[in-house]
């Protein structure tokens, strides 16, 4: 299928190299930044531009809208009303009636994956949910969907919302906490790599059963050591954090 490509940030370059890797053309990478549009038009081998007009200038079948959430819905208002084309964007949290009220055929496309991945990240299968406004794009979509993974789950919007909330928490939130604790132990001159083993097995753990692998001070409504937690960490959003999360697995426990 020919792609043309809106956007030019992480989650644009990742999609728009696999699709190219998997036999789809992409014919266009679109930015505001003329420059961003170089630089990923270049990588994908493809024509590029900050022109609005290329969209009716470089036909395809798929608008990929693969740009910030925010963004999304300024980026409909400026395209044209396409006939039969399906116009996608790859938000999770994003109605897909922000496209449905201008497009017939469209829909979304999310990674249930983080879009930065580090250099010695090892890549694992990563599940994709779609949704669509008719069942001539699901078949199109699904195709699309196919060439990411081979778990593909068709959820509508209110669904996705949810998944996407789960996901701050299982990414998100578990990723600044590592933040916290590296800067906690640089601060007293210790070794991150420490907690190499135990931040895997976490993981581990949370994917089999994360509320009876619970473990730590507030599960046991230990005080004592709590207080002396607090007393390392003192003022400020760091000592918050500790607070609102201890006293939320005491009560849950």
């Amino acid at each position: 299928m020919n792609i043309f490509l809106i956007g030019s940030g992480n989650i644009a370059t990742q999609l728009g190299s696999i699709f190219k890797k998997k036999g789809h053309k992409i014919v266009f990478v679109y930015s505001p930044t003329l420059s961003h549009a170089a630089r990923l038009g270049k990588k994908l081998k493809c024509k590029y531009g900050n022109d609005s007009k290329s969209i009716v200038n470089h036909p395809a079948d798929i608008y990929l809208i693969a740009v910030k959430d925010d963004a999304i819905k300024a980026v409909v208002n400026k395209m044209p009303a396409l006939k039969d084309q399906l116009v996608v964007h790859v938000s999770g949290a994003t109605d897909i009636d922000v496209l449905k009220k201008k497009f017939k055929n469209c829909g979304a496309l999310w990674q249930v994956q983080t879009i930065i991945l580090l250099k010695n990240t090892k890549p694992i299968p990563v599940p994709v949910v779609i949704e669509a406004s008719n069942k001539e794009a699901e078949k199109k979509l699904k195709q699309l969907a196919t060439a990411i993974s081979s778990k593909v789950y068709s959820l509508d919007s209110k669904q996705r919302r949810v998944l996407h909330l789960g996901a701050v928490f299982v990414n998100n939130f578990p990723n600044h906490l590592y933040t916290i604790a590296q800067s906690l132990l640089q601060k007293h001159k210790l070794p991150y790599e420490i907690f190499h083993p135990l931040i895997l097995t976490t993981a581990q753990n949370g994917i089999l059963n994360p509320a009876l692998a619970q473990t730590g001070p507030a599960k046991r409504n230990d005080k004592v050591t709590m207080n002396a937690h607090k007393k390392l960490l003192r003022k400020g959003n760091q000592l918050a954090i500790y607070k609102a999360l201890s006293k939320s697995i005491t009560e849950l426990y």
